[in-house]
């Protein structure tokens, strides 16, 4: 008796500091996902409106702000290097196409639990029944596996290639090493993006607006007085 109630309590105990420890877990990757998200769409905004990007407020839709990043990416390409690249277009159809693809295997899979959880309650169903009922919905999920992730891949390189431009527009000194972190540690982008957003070393010099200045009439001269 005394070895099983140890047991219990230990479960007990288990289960009490996992809990824990999975709600602290939570709580700071719900943090960090926020500060991100926060931090990036200030950079992109700030970014977007000093270099004149339409559209800045875009930064801080989800989805679509990968529309701004592809923006400063094409103004950067066209001022340095003459190059008239569609990246933001190409970053735009990639996200939608991955939020299409996701959003029916969320759908395909919601219908089959709906219709398992109903044969099941009807009571009028077996194994060889159930087992027909799941494998249709599942070849139908992994089928859509593969082309997200041919697009997931294919958005990872443009969107590298994006952030490479960016980070080279505004310290063209620490792009690599920017990059490279981007890609090993995620989390360390949004922090990139933030504490370079007010920077244009890479950038060509701003041509100064000539100063206009009113002709002089004949009868505002001293001389005529």
């Amino acid at each position: 008796m005394t070895e099983m109630y140890e047991f219990e309590r230990f479960l007990e105990e288990y289960m009490e500091y996992g809990l824990g420890m999975g709600l602290l877990s939570n709580f700071w990757s719900v943090g960090l996902s926020i500060a991100a998200y926060v931090l990036t769409g200030l950079a992109l905004y700030a970014l977007a409106k000093r270099r004149g990007i339409q559209k800045a407020w875009l930064s801080w839709v989800p989805v679509l702000n990968c529309w701004i990043l592809g923006s400063l990416s094409d103004q950067y390409r066209y001022v340095v290097k003459g190059e008239v690249k569609n990246k933001r277009k190409a970053l735009l159809i990639l996200n939608i196409i991955t939020w299409a693809i996701s959003v029916a295997m969320v759908v395909v899979a919601v219908v089959m639990l709906i219709g398992i959880a109903g044969a099941a309650m009807g009571g009028g169903i077996n194994e060889d029944a159930m087992l027909e009922m799941v494998m249709g919905p599942v070849l139908g999920i992994l089928g859509l596996c593969l082309p997200l992730m041919g697009v997931g891949i294919a958005t990872a390189v443009i969107r590298y290639m994006a952030l490479y431009d960016v980070y080279t527009s505004c310290t063209p000194q620490n792009n690599v090493v920017f990059l490279v972190l981007s890609i090993l540690f995620s989390v360390t982008e949004p922090f990139f993006l933030f504490f370079t957003r007010n920077k244009d070393d890479g950038m060509p010099p701003r041509k100064q607006e000539p100063v206009y200045e009113a002709p002089q009439e004949p009868w505002s001269n001293t001389e005529y007085l």
